[in-house]
């Protein structure tokens, strides 16, 4: 078997390969951030009232203002009830106001509702009046997307895995696109919420497909640069978003445009070659040292046969050392729960991930509901998310992924309570209120920080052989934070203060958990749980060999189990003793990728 680790030393772990594959395959998250963020615009709630003919006809009554109008219609109890009118015969109302009483009982709107549409003209809330006693469609709708990134989650990392990076690529950007368009012409709700579920669903896939592939054909040291510059081209996609809704501002319209702007993906899906290592990794050795030796040109080198040979002997002699430890045990969900210090890691892994997810939409989602313009907003939303990812690939390797981690967790979380504190005294005072939307957006800077660590970190906190596995459990944890935002944006029709106050306090709170994780940086990746236990436990990560060596010559005596396994708590104790041993970089500095193992579980 090739090691492509030892092929990508010679080819280069960064040049012009690695950034035109990257530039590429990126196009997909680019798009991806037209399509996520899509119902800041699409699903836009403007002001509403019922509609209460012929008071609110212009030509009847030219000279009513829309103060007067809800003066006279709108029951008001502290504030205006937008979904009920007053009871009285609007058909004696011919152009003077004898026929308005307001001591008349409330009724519901009876004739349908009046929309501002002074900034869309048509949006998914006033096509299908999700209004009122139909509100509780716009969070489920939007829920559906993030369902539909939970089973893309479950599905596609797999397919991705047994079929190929390349051929599920292809395949969910072709069914995505169908949602696109499915979308765009959607009817009801119900369609527009399936189609919606879907396009999560099959678009997560190509993420999964893209995303892997990158870092599996970048050097380590450059994976974490080059997973931020995936991260912002998204970052990007929401941006361009935001102009594209400014000129079309008819939800079908801006679909439809988005949508055919993500017809080019697919051509990039075709003329992309597989990834080399996956063809490694499946013993397709003449396919994969076919595209290797084309990635080889682009950086300007050629492989010879004495490369490859080297590559084999690196390959079987991995293959030997993780044998002697694992003896071809198969691995799965449960090994995340069996042993104490993986257990307890995977247990914050899911609450940091849920965080994440659960308050990085309740901003993006929210930015409707800031003051100020909605397109300039979005657009700051993702400055400010493009800063934090500039600042977070600058120093994560600096200041340490728990420090870094911590820190963007409580930016964000200090940055929501504050904007709630001062939205609260605000009032009509303006500068109070520009305060309040300048600590939402460094809140989104904060949170958008975190994202942009927690993918690596996790990575580094679990060893090879269930690193997928964890990686994929906190991603579900993820989809559950997704899912839960647009309900709990919701309450701020009850509460106002109550959505940011909940997204703020569990951001502090992950910061806290985010302080309990043993530093990663700079240590060399974990291969086994015997590793990982020793290293929850001293910070210090046991050279492989010397591990597999002395699992040998103590086998005889450590306590053994009525079905002859060792105990891995007696082997992680003596093992943790071993302070001497050295520690060496088994070649992976952040992601570990080897030919047993890769990543199909980082999402987005």
């Amino acid at each position: 078997m090739i090691s492509f680790d030892s092929i990508l030393a010679k080819i280069g772990g960064i040049g012009l390969c690695q950034f035109l594959v990257c530039g590429l395959l990126s196009s997909h998250n680019f798009v991806g951030g037209f399509h996520t963020l899509a119902t800041v615009f699409i699903a836009y709630e403007p002001d509403y009232r019922c509609q209460v003919p012929p008071i609110d006809n212009s030509t009847v009554y030219p000279n009513l203002t829309e103060s007067d109008i809800l003066n006279y219609t709108t029951p008001y109890d502290g504030s205006y009830q937008y979904c009920y009118k007053y009871g009285y015969d609007y058909n004696t109302c011919d152009g003077t106001l004898s026929c308005a009483n307001q001591s008349a009982n409330s009724i519901q709107c009876d004739q349908g509702y009046w929309y501002d549409r002074s900034i869309f003209t048509e949006t998914v809330i006033t096509e299908f009046n999700l209004v009122c006693q139909r509100s509780y469609l716009i969070p489920l709708s939007t829920s559906m997307y993030y369902v539909g990134m939970l089973v893309g989650s479950f599905l596609f990392g797999n397919v991705a895995d047994r079929y190929g990076r390349k051929p599920t690529f292809i395949v969910t950007t072709i069914l995505a696109i169908g949602c696109y368009f499915g979308t765009t012409f959607s009817i009801s709700v119900e369609m527009y919420s399936v189609f919606r579920a879907l396009l999560a669903a099959f678009r997560y896939g190509g993420t999964i497909a893209t995303f892997v592939y990158i870092m599996e054909i970048v050097g380590a040291k450059y994976r974490t640069m080059f997973g931020m510059i995936y991260h912002i081209t998204y970052v990007w996609g929401f941006m361009v978003l935001s102009g594209l809704a400014y000129v079309w501002r008819d939800w079908h319209e801006l679909m439809f445009v988005i949508s055919v702007l993500s017809v080019p993906v697919l051509f990039v899906a075709i003329a992309v070659p597989e990834s080399p290592r996956w063809l490694f990794a499946m013993e397709r050795e003449k396919q994969g040292m076919k595209v290797t030796n084309i990635y080889a040109k682009l950086n300007g080198v050629k492989l010879t046969d004495e490369d490859w040979n080297e590559a084999r002997k690196a390959g079987e002699e991995k293959l030997n050392e993780l044998s002697q430890l694992d003896s071809g045990k198969k691995y799965s969900f449960l090994d995340l729960f069996k042993t104490p210090g993986i257990r307890l890691t995977t247990f914050k892994v899911m609450f940091s991930w849920f965080v994440n997810s659960f308050v990085y939409y309740g901003i993006s989602l929210n930015a409707g509901s800031l003051a100020g313009d909605i397109f300039v907003n979005n657009t700051l939303n993702g400055v400010f998310e493009f800063a934090s990812y500039v600042f977070c690939w600058l120093t994560l390797d600096r200041i340490g992924r728990r420090r870094l981690l911590s820190g963007m967790y409580f930016v964000s979380g200090v940055g929501l309570l504050a904007s709630v504190i001062v939205n609260e005294y605000a009032g009509d005072n303006q500068s109070l209120i520009t305060l309040g939307v300048v600590f939402a957006f460094i809140a989104k800077f904060g949170i958008s920080g975190a994202f942009g660590c927690i993918y690596n970190f996790t990575s580094e906190l679990y060893p090879t052989v269930v690193r997928s596995t964890g990686m994929g459990n906190g991603s579900v944890a993820s989809r559950i934070g997704g899912i839960s935002a647009p309900y709990v944006i919701s309450l701020q029709n009850i509460i106002t203060w109550l959505p940011n106050s909940l997204f703020g306090s569990f951001a502090v709170i992950a910061g806290v958990v985010a302080l309990s994780y043993p530093e990663t940086n700079g240590k060399p990746i974990m291969e086994t749980i015997e590793q990982a236990e020793i290293f929850y436990k001293t910070g210090e990560v046991v050279n492989l060999s010397e591990l597999a060596n002395n699992a040998k010559k103590e086998n005889d005596s450590q306590p053994v189990s009525e079905n002859g396994a060792v105990d891995l708590g007696e082997l992680s104790s003596n093992s943790s003793k071993e302070k001497e041993l050295p520690v060496d970089s088994l070649g992976c500095d952040n992601l570990g990728f080897n030919q047993q193992e890769t990543v199909t579980s980082v999402q987005f």
